[in-house]
């Protein structure tokens, strides 16, 4: 009779799980943007937002927690209830680079990875009317003067050109700016030899307002094929960052999965498409939580490798 009735809990507690999964979400969803209201990943996440709602037949109701490249956002989100009715919004280097520094409250191990739905694009980019014309004369003609001036965005750039630094032999001056606006204002006016910026800057190079070096992303810009990735000028490091949808921990892999695949369905949209091939000229991208996951570990491990050889 015991087992029985063992049997019996057993079965209704399947019983209601299912039901519970089934009808998942049966309120509002909080996407919380670990970014500034207005800029171009909280424009990204409020498009996809919009194509949820529609694939989920729920309201998703999406807040502003900007501050420490996501990192804000991250911290607050991984204290949350795993149910899967509050999920973040941020960026691969969030979770594969920042907690590297030491200088964010999560770790790459913290959270529920949900989607990566569309890719990053960076690039190096120099004053139109510089005295050189590539990655290789930018070099020689700081080598004379014996520094180079550049304007950094984030830490994982300057990391980068730290590396390049290092390797060239050539002494790094950093140049503070505010965001990616302030490094192309720093470009434009010839205040530095060479900058940081996100792929706005590729129309701004085809009019001829300033000129792209490289490639941040390892497998280059596919309308500018003749501009080298760091990887072709020989260095073995990139910026190949991504739009990331994630959850607290431990989130029911039910509801992680039905989230996942509403995600997907909203990165394919025709709305959101149009956004990053158009507006925000990144790359489309549909990777899996499992994908994503994976990806950032792989990326995780390549950056520890960065800054180890900075300390040697």
């Amino acid at each position: 009779m015991n087992l029985l009735k063992t049997a019996l809990s057993a079965a209704v507690a399947i019983g209601i799980a299912s039901t519970a999964f089934a009808e998942f979400p049966e309120k509002p969803i909080n996407v919380v943007v670990g970014f500034r209201a207005g800029g171009g990943s909280d424009t990204a996440a409020r498009i996809v937002a919009a194509e949820l709602e529609k694939a989920l037949g729920q309201e998703v109701i999406v807040e502003n927690r900007g501050g420490a490249g996501g990192g804000v956002a991250a911290a607050w989100l991984k204290e949350q209830p795993a149910d899967g009715y509050t999920i973040g919004f941020a960026v691969a280097t969030t979770f594969a680079f920042d907690p590297l520094l030491g200088s964010v409250q999560h770790g790459i191990g913290d959270f529920s990875y949900l989607a990566g739905v569309a890719g990053y694009r960076s690039v190096f980019t120099a004053p139109v009317d510089a005295p050189f014309e590539d990655f290789q004369g930018m070099l020689a003609h700081a080598k004379e003067r014996g520094w180079l001036n550049y304007a950094s965005i984030i830490p994982l750039d300057r990391k980068i050109m730290e590396f390049i630094g290092k390797k060239e032999e050539l002494p790094i001056n950093v140049v503070p700016t505010r965001g990616g606006a302030g490094a192309r204002q720093a470009v434009l006016g010839g205040h530095v030899d060479l900058g940081f910026s996100g792929s706005n800057a590729i129309p701004m190079h085809t009019d001829g307002a300033l000129r792209i070096l490289a490639a941040g992303v390892p497998d280059g810009l596919t309308e500018l094929p003749d501009v080298p990735s760091l990887k072709d000028l020989g260095y073995e490091v990139y910026t190949s960052n991504y739009m990331v949808f994630f959850g607290p921990p431990d989130m029911d892999e039910g509801v992680r999965a039905k989230l996942e695949s509403a995600l997907l369905t909203a990165a394919k949209s025709d709305a959101f498409v149009e956004f990053v091939t158009e507006k925000f000229r990144g790359r489309e991208v549909g990777m899996t939580g499992p994908e994503l996951q994976a990806e950032l570990e792989r990326q995780s491990g390549d950056y520890e490798a960065l800054l180890k050889t900075l300390e040697e």
